[in-house]
Protein backbone atom coordinates (compact mmCIF):
# COMPACT_ATOMS: atom_id res chain seq x y z
CA UNK A 1 0.00 0.00 0.00
CA UNK A 2 2.76 2.43 0.93
CA UNK A 3 4.65 1.55 -2.27
CA UNK A 4 1.54 2.36 -4.30
CA UNK A 5 1.22 5.73 -2.60
CA UNK A 6 4.90 6.55 -3.08
CA UNK A 7 4.56 5.94 -6.82
CA UNK A 8 1.55 8.27 -6.92
CA UNK A 9 3.56 10.86 -4.99
CA UNK A 10 6.33 10.57 -7.59
CA UNK A 11 3.85 11.26 -10.39
CA UNK A 12 2.27 14.16 -8.49
CA UNK A 13 5.69 15.69 -7.94
CA UNK A 14 6.39 15.50 -11.70
CA UNK A 15 3.11 17.28 -12.46
CA UNK A 16 3.68 19.99 -9.85
CA UNK A 17 7.21 20.68 -11.06
CA UNK A 18 5.97 20.88 -14.65
CA UNK A 19 3.31 23.47 -13.75
CA UNK A 20 5.27 25.29 -11.00
CA UNK A 21 2.79 24.30 -8.28
CA UNK A 22 3.99 24.23 -4.67
CA UNK A 23 2.83 21.53 -2.26
CA UNK A 24 3.93 20.35 1.17
CA UNK A 25 3.63 17.27 3.34
CA UNK A 26 1.15 17.94 6.13
CA UNK A 27 -0.80 16.33 8.97
CA UNK A 28 0.37 12.76 9.64
CA UNK A 29 2.66 12.72 6.62
CA UNK A 30 4.62 15.73 7.86
CA UNK A 31 4.74 14.20 11.33
CA UNK A 32 5.99 10.94 9.86
CA UNK A 33 8.66 12.68 7.79
CA UNK A 34 10.02 14.54 10.83
CA UNK A 35 9.73 11.78 13.42
CA UNK A 36 10.14 8.56 11.38
CA UNK A 37 11.72 9.72 8.09
CA UNK A 38 8.74 8.06 6.42
CA UNK A 39 5.26 6.83 7.22
CA UNK A 40 4.05 6.71 10.80
CA UNK A 41 4.06 2.92 11.34
CA UNK A 42 0.28 2.76 11.72
CA UNK A 43 -0.60 5.38 9.09
CA UNK A 44 -2.30 4.41 5.85
CA UNK A 45 -2.10 7.38 3.49
CA UNK A 46 -0.22 10.47 2.34
CA UNK A 47 -1.58 13.94 3.14
CA UNK A 48 -0.45 17.00 1.19
CA UNK A 49 -1.53 20.66 1.25
CA UNK A 50 -1.44 23.54 -1.23
CA UNK A 51 -2.32 27.19 -0.91
CA UNK A 52 -5.74 27.84 -2.41
CA UNK A 53 -4.40 29.59 -5.53
CA UNK A 54 -2.08 26.70 -6.42
CA UNK A 55 -4.80 24.21 -5.52
CA UNK A 56 -7.19 25.79 -8.03
CA UNK A 57 -4.57 25.47 -10.78
CA UNK A 58 -3.93 21.87 -9.70
CA UNK A 59 -7.63 21.06 -10.01
CA UNK A 60 -7.67 22.56 -13.49
CA UNK A 61 -4.77 20.52 -14.85
CA UNK A 62 -5.35 17.34 -12.81
CA UNK A 63 -7.80 15.53 -15.13
CA UNK A 64 -5.43 15.96 -18.09
CA UNK A 65 -2.21 15.06 -16.28
CA UNK A 66 -3.32 12.00 -14.32
CA UNK A 67 -4.21 9.27 -16.79
CA UNK A 68 -4.60 5.53 -16.31
CA UNK A 69 -3.63 3.78 -14.19
CA UNK A 70 -4.17 6.94 -12.13
CA UNK A 71 -7.34 8.95 -11.65
CA UNK A 72 -7.68 12.54 -10.50
CA UNK A 73 -10.67 12.64 -8.18
CA UNK A 74 -12.43 15.85 -7.19
CA UNK A 75 -16.07 17.03 -7.16
CA UNK A 76 -15.83 17.85 -10.88
CA UNK A 77 -14.58 14.41 -11.97
CA UNK A 78 -16.54 12.02 -9.72
CA UNK A 79 -19.81 11.86 -7.88
CA UNK A 80 -18.83 12.75 -4.31
CA UNK A 81 -18.79 16.41 -3.31
CA UNK A 82 -15.97 16.97 -0.86
CA UNK A 83 -13.56 19.90 -0.42
CA UNK A 84 -10.36 17.99 -1.24
CA UNK A 85 -8.82 16.19 -4.21
CA UNK A 86 -7.36 12.71 -4.42
CA UNK A 87 -5.06 10.82 -6.73
CA UNK A 88 -6.21 7.20 -6.98
CA UNK A 89 -4.65 4.08 -8.47
CA UNK A 90 -7.15 2.11 -10.59
CA UNK A 91 -5.20 -1.14 -10.13
CA UNK A 92 -5.84 -1.17 -6.39
CA UNK A 93 -8.62 -1.13 -3.78
CA UNK A 94 -9.11 1.62 -1.20
CA UNK A 95 -12.86 1.40 -0.53
CA UNK A 96 -14.14 4.04 1.88
CA UNK A 97 -17.81 3.91 0.87
CA UNK A 98 -19.22 0.43 0.25
CA UNK A 99 -22.52 1.85 -0.97
CA UNK A 100 -20.96 3.88 -3.80
CA UNK A 101 -20.06 1.33 -6.48
CA UNK A 102 -19.99 3.94 -9.25
CA UNK A 103 -17.35 6.07 -7.52
CA UNK A 104 -13.63 5.44 -8.08
CA UNK A 105 -12.22 3.81 -4.94
CA UNK A 106 -8.61 2.85 -5.53
CA UNK A 107 -5.80 3.47 -3.03
CA UNK A 108 -5.28 7.22 -2.76
CA UNK A 109 -3.31 10.20 -1.55
CA UNK A 110 -5.13 13.32 -0.29
CA UNK A 111 -4.53 16.92 -1.36
CA UNK A 112 -6.04 19.60 0.90
CA UNK A 113 -6.39 23.30 0.01
CA UNK A 114 -5.36 25.80 2.68
CA UNK A 115 -7.61 28.86 2.85
CA UNK A 116 -7.44 32.14 4.73
CA UNK A 117 -9.29 31.91 8.04
CA UNK A 118 -9.98 34.49 10.79
CA UNK A 119 -7.03 35.93 12.68
CA UNK A 120 -6.49 38.62 15.30
CA UNK A 121 -5.53 41.29 12.73
CA UNK A 122 -8.22 41.48 10.03
CA UNK A 123 -11.40 41.64 12.10
CA UNK A 124 -13.54 42.24 9.02
CA UNK A 125 -12.70 38.76 7.76
CA UNK A 126 -15.07 37.28 10.31
CA UNK A 127 -17.95 38.40 8.07
CA UNK A 128 -16.27 36.76 5.08
CA UNK A 129 -15.89 33.55 7.04
CA UNK A 130 -19.58 33.57 7.98
CA UNK A 131 -20.46 33.79 4.27
CA UNK A 132 -18.10 30.89 3.52
CA UNK A 133 -19.90 28.78 6.14
CA UNK A 134 -23.27 29.68 4.62
CA UNK A 135 -22.07 28.83 1.13
CA UNK A 136 -20.89 25.43 2.34
CA UNK A 137 -24.28 24.82 3.95
CA UNK A 138 -25.87 25.75 0.62
CA UNK A 139 -23.78 23.04 -1.02
CA UNK A 140 -24.86 20.34 1.41
CA UNK A 141 -28.48 21.27 2.24
CA UNK A 142 -29.86 24.32 0.39
CA UNK A 143 -33.48 23.79 1.48
CA UNK A 144 -32.71 23.75 5.19
CA UNK A 145 -30.26 26.64 4.82
CA UNK A 146 -32.89 28.78 3.08
CA UNK A 147 -35.36 28.04 5.87
CA UNK A 148 -32.81 29.20 8.43
CA UNK A 149 -32.10 32.34 6.42
CA UNK A 150 -35.82 33.06 6.12
CA UNK A 151 -36.15 32.87 9.90
CA UNK A 152 -33.20 35.25 10.26
CA UNK A 153 -34.95 37.61 7.86
CA UNK A 154 -38.08 37.52 10.01
CA UNK A 155 -35.92 38.21 13.06
CA UNK A 156 -34.34 41.21 11.36
CA UNK A 157 -30.90 39.63 11.12
CA UNK A 158 -30.83 39.40 7.30
CA UNK A 159 -31.78 41.68 4.43
CA UNK A 160 -34.03 40.77 1.52
CA UNK A 161 -31.08 41.28 -0.85
CA UNK A 162 -28.98 38.73 1.03
CA UNK A 163 -31.80 36.20 1.00
CA UNK A 164 -32.31 36.71 -2.74
CA UNK A 165 -28.62 36.05 -3.37
CA UNK A 166 -28.75 32.70 -1.60
CA UNK A 167 -32.08 31.89 -3.24
CA UNK A 168 -30.42 32.31 -6.63
CA UNK A 169 -27.56 30.04 -5.56
CA UNK A 170 -30.01 27.36 -4.42
CA UNK A 171 -31.31 27.04 -7.99
CA UNK A 172 -27.90 25.85 -9.23
CA UNK A 173 -27.00 22.16 -9.29
CA UNK A 174 -24.73 20.88 -6.53
CA UNK A 175 -21.49 21.16 -8.51
CA UNK A 176 -22.20 24.75 -9.47
CA UNK A 177 -22.99 25.53 -5.83
CA UNK A 178 -19.69 23.97 -4.85
CA UNK A 179 -17.91 25.99 -7.56
CA UNK A 180 -19.41 29.18 -6.10
CA UNK A 181 -18.14 28.16 -2.66
CA UNK A 182 -14.62 27.49 -3.95
CA UNK A 183 -14.54 30.68 -6.03
CA UNK A 184 -15.50 32.71 -2.97
CA UNK A 185 -12.73 31.10 -0.89
CA UNK A 186 -10.22 31.72 -3.67
CA UNK A 187 -11.31 35.34 -4.01
CA UNK A 188 -10.50 36.01 -0.35
CA UNK A 189 -7.29 34.03 -0.08
CA UNK A 190 -4.45 36.06 1.39
CA UNK A 191 -6.64 38.44 3.39
CA UNK A 192 -5.44 37.11 6.77
CA UNK A 193 -2.23 35.71 8.21
CA UNK A 194 -3.90 32.48 9.34
CA UNK A 195 -4.46 29.41 7.18
CA UNK A 196 -6.39 26.20 7.64
CA UNK A 197 -8.31 23.63 5.66
CA UNK A 198 -11.68 25.34 5.56
CA UNK A 199 -13.64 22.31 6.82
CA UNK A 200 -11.48 22.00 9.91
CA UNK A 201 -12.15 25.65 10.63
CA UNK A 202 -15.90 25.49 9.97
CA UNK A 203 -16.41 22.42 12.12
CA UNK A 204 -13.83 23.46 14.74
CA UNK A 205 -11.77 20.29 14.37
CA UNK A 206 -8.65 19.58 16.41
CA UNK A 207 -6.35 20.90 13.67
CA UNK A 208 -5.77 24.55 14.53
CA UNK A 209 -4.94 27.28 12.05
CA UNK A 210 -1.31 27.92 11.14
CA UNK A 211 0.57 31.04 10.11
CA UNK A 212 1.21 31.76 6.46
CA UNK A 213 4.74 32.92 7.26
CA UNK A 214 5.62 29.40 8.39
CA UNK A 215 5.53 28.39 4.70
CA UNK A 216 7.87 31.15 3.51
CA UNK A 217 10.48 28.58 2.43
CA UNK A 218 10.36 24.92 1.43
CA UNK A 219 12.83 22.32 2.63
CA UNK A 220 13.04 18.63 1.75
CA UNK A 221 12.86 15.92 4.40
CA UNK A 222 13.77 12.23 3.97
CA UNK A 223 10.65 10.13 3.45
CA UNK A 224 11.10 6.39 2.92
CA UNK A 225 12.99 6.03 -0.40
CA UNK A 226 12.64 9.67 -1.43
CA UNK A 227 12.42 13.22 -0.05
CA UNK A 228 9.24 15.20 0.46
CA UNK A 229 8.75 18.99 0.56
CA UNK A 230 7.93 20.51 3.94
CA UNK A 231 7.38 24.06 5.26
CA UNK A 232 10.49 25.63 6.77
CA UNK A 233 8.78 26.08 10.15
CA UNK A 234 7.50 22.52 10.38
CA UNK A 235 8.26 22.42 14.11
CA UNK A 236 5.80 25.27 14.78
CA UNK A 237 3.18 23.62 12.58
CA UNK A 238 3.47 20.21 14.23
CA UNK A 239 3.44 21.76 17.69
CA UNK A 240 0.30 23.69 16.77
CA UNK A 241 -1.41 20.55 15.44
CA UNK A 242 -0.18 17.90 17.90
CA UNK A 243 1.41 19.56 20.91
CA UNK A 244 4.38 17.43 22.01
CA UNK A 245 4.61 15.59 18.71
CA UNK A 246 7.81 13.73 19.68
CA UNK A 247 5.76 11.63 22.07
CA UNK A 248 4.36 8.69 20.12
CA UNK A 249 0.69 8.04 20.75
CA UNK A 250 -1.04 5.44 18.61
CA UNK A 251 -4.57 6.66 18.03
CA UNK A 252 -7.42 6.03 15.65
CA UNK A 253 -7.29 7.33 12.11
CA UNK A 254 -9.85 8.70 9.70
CA UNK A 255 -9.68 5.51 7.62
CA UNK A 256 -10.19 2.83 10.28
CA UNK A 257 -12.95 1.07 8.34
CA UNK A 258 -11.39 1.29 4.89
CA UNK A 259 -10.90 -1.82 2.72
CA UNK A 260 -7.35 -1.89 1.35
CA UNK A 261 -5.89 -4.26 -1.21
CA UNK A 262 -2.96 -3.19 -3.41
CA UNK A 263 -3.29 -6.21 -5.73
CA UNK A 264 -6.94 -6.08 -6.88
CA UNK A 265 -8.67 -3.28 -8.85
CA UNK A 266 -11.41 -1.67 -6.79
CA UNK A 267 -14.23 -2.47 -9.25
CA UNK A 268 -13.16 -6.12 -9.34
CA UNK A 269 -13.12 -6.18 -5.53
CA UNK A 270 -16.70 -4.88 -5.47
CA UNK A 271 -17.81 -7.62 -7.88
CA UNK A 272 -16.07 -10.47 -6.06
CA UNK A 273 -16.45 -9.62 -2.40
CA UNK A 274 -19.12 -6.95 -1.88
Amino acid sequence: MWATELLMLERLDEVCRKHDITYWAFYGTLLGAVRHQGFIPWDDDIDLVMFRDDYERFQAIGPKEFREPYFFQCPYTDRRIWPISKIRDSRTTGIQFQGLRDMHQGIFIDIFPLDSVPDEINHQFSETFEIEKLLWKMVKDPVRTLMELKQELMDGKRTVQAIQCFLDISKEDVRNRFRIFEDFCAGHFGETDNLNHIMYEIFQADYKSVRKEWFRETIFLPFENTCIPAPIDYDKILTQCYGDYHQMIQGGGLHQNIILDPDIPWDEYFSKYL
